[in-house]
């Protein structure tokens, strides 16, 4: 982001503490991810980044017309830079990065999460706007600071940050990762870690400065929210995660994850339990859910015999809602707009819909194979997913909710030599919505019909 006044003004602080003691859309899950290449103990700060080529076109069926219609048609270019120090001191260091991005061309919405949008935040929208912005963008600066006494380790991060610990935030994802303005802190401790993190600002990686929290109105402020989270490994091959945390007078999430790896890591099992919940000082106009707290229950099973990937998960989810302003779907969010904050949250399927309305059940199956021994070459990796989510029911919708989507995926990753782990992939979805609701119509948090194709090229590169 184009850092304000007002954020160096809050990193100062922490600068002179550190001082005077002399002491982690669309592209990826949204799980948080530290630098690529961490800087090694006592050496040079660790240089790196990646250059990124972006091409996307998604047609969606307009009801009214009875044809599609693009909706996203853009090439982006983007580029980014991480600076990783060592612990001086084996104590104190600091993480930087920054990327810059432009649109080589876009011919249709300028909202394509690539680019920086035309308005400065997600509750003011101008739909006048028919261009993304370019720009550079700061999207890491913290202190990191670590004390490590035999098995136990304490760490934290003060800044601009992403969240790596266990606990119930996380970031949006396009290229590159959101970010909150805030601290995060931790204890690793054997099989045990417990983390906690507050904030008062984030920004979603398609807007280029931080922004305030808003409940749903658009207009009430959020002061902060938080998180605090133990995750526990037992049985060698066992963990369990619990959380829970909160927005100041407006919303509460909490999950438990339960998760089984086999030893040669051919075989992956869990079940997750997410909840969201409106807190009493939210208000009637910015209530989310009705009665009790909102729930998705989450299955999950992978398996990887010898070249193969074989995926496997089902959603069912109970989002309450009995009046207008409920959402009528689940978002694992402590603010309830889409890039105003979000949470640690695993199901991804990359098959468009996040099949989470209310009384939704969805299954995915997936299977993918790397083509070594066909090709003769290392590197290809080909596969097809599929996905159908059926029983949905909002409160003012008669019509009840089916939908199914299909995709393609084809990968190349360099093996070795200079150009060692650059890729790039083809991911194509056709989605079919059965109902026959307009685009965000009735079900809030659903569109019509979409073909979607996108090309993705990166290259990492590192000092």
């Amino acid at each position: 982001m184009r850092i304000p006044a007002s954020g160096c003004c809050f990193l100062l602080p922490f600068l002179f503490h550190i001082q005077a003691a002399q002491a982690s859309n669309e592209t990826a899950p949204a799980v948080a991810q530290e630098p690529a290449a961490q800087a090694k103990e006592g050496g040079l700060p660790t240089v790196s980044g990646n250059l990124f080529y972006f091409s996307r076109q998604r047609k969606r069926y307009d009801v009214e017309k009875g044809v599609f219609v693009d909706n996203l048609h853009h090439q982006t270019l983007q580029g980014s830079l991480d600076i990783s120090t060592p612990f001086y001191g084996d104590a104190v260091g600091f993480e930087l990065g920054l990327f810059s991005t432009g649109d080589l061309s876009s011919s249709a919405s300028p909202d394509h999460e690539m680019s920086f949008f035309p308005w400065d935040n997600p509750w003011q929208p101008d739909w006048s706007r028919r261009d993304a912005k370019s720009g550079t963008s700061l999207y890491r600066a913290h202190l990191k600071l670590r004390h490590v006494a035999g098995n136990r380790q304490f760490w934290g991060k003060f800044g601009y940050f992403q969240p790596s610990g266990p606990g119930v935030i996380g970031v949006n994802w396009s290229l590159m990762p959101g970010t909150y303005r805030g601290m995060e802190m931790g204890l690793e401790d054997g099989a045990l870690a417990i983390a906690f993190a507050w904030a008062d600002q984030y920004k979603s990686p398609w807007y280029s400065d931080l922004y305030h929290f808003r409940k749903n109105d658009g207009q009430t402020r959020v002061n902060d929210l938080w998180s605090l989270g133990a995750r526990l490994r037992f049985l060698s091959r066992f963990s369990l995660e619990a959380a829970y945390g909160e927005s100041r007078d407006f919303l509460r999430s909490a999950h438990l994850k339960l998760k089984y790896s086999s030893s040669d890591e051919k075989i992956y099992l869990s079940y997750q339990l997410y909840g969201m919940g409106d807190l009493k000082g939210a208000g009637l106009a910015n209530e989310q859910y009705s009665g009790d707290m909102a729930h998705q229950h989450y299955l999950a099973a992978a398996w990887r015999p010898a070249l193969w990937v074989l995926r496997a998960e089902f959603l069912h989810t109970r989002a309450p809602n009995n009046q207008p302003q409920h959402t009528g779907y689940f978002a694992y969010r402590l603010i309830g707009r889409y890039g105003g904050a979000n949470g640690a949250y695993e199901p991804w399927w990359d098959n468009r819909s996040d099949w989470n309305h209310h009384r939704e059940s969805a299954v995915f199956l997936g299977i993918s194979r790397r083509l070594d021994d066909l090709l003769g070459v290392s590197g290809f990796t080909a596969g097809i997913s599929g996905a159908y989510g059926w029983g949905g029911r909002v409160h003012d919708v008669e019509e009840g909710l089916r939908e199914s989507a299909w995709s393609a995926d084809l990968a190349y990753a360099v093996p070795s030599g200079f150009l060692k782990n650059a890729r790039v992939s083809l991911h194509y979805t056709c989605y079919d919505n059965k109902t026959q609701q307009p685009s965000w119509t009735g079900y809030k948090n659903l569109f019509q019909d979409e073909r979607d194709l996108k090309i993705l090229l990166v290259l990492p590169w590192q000092f």
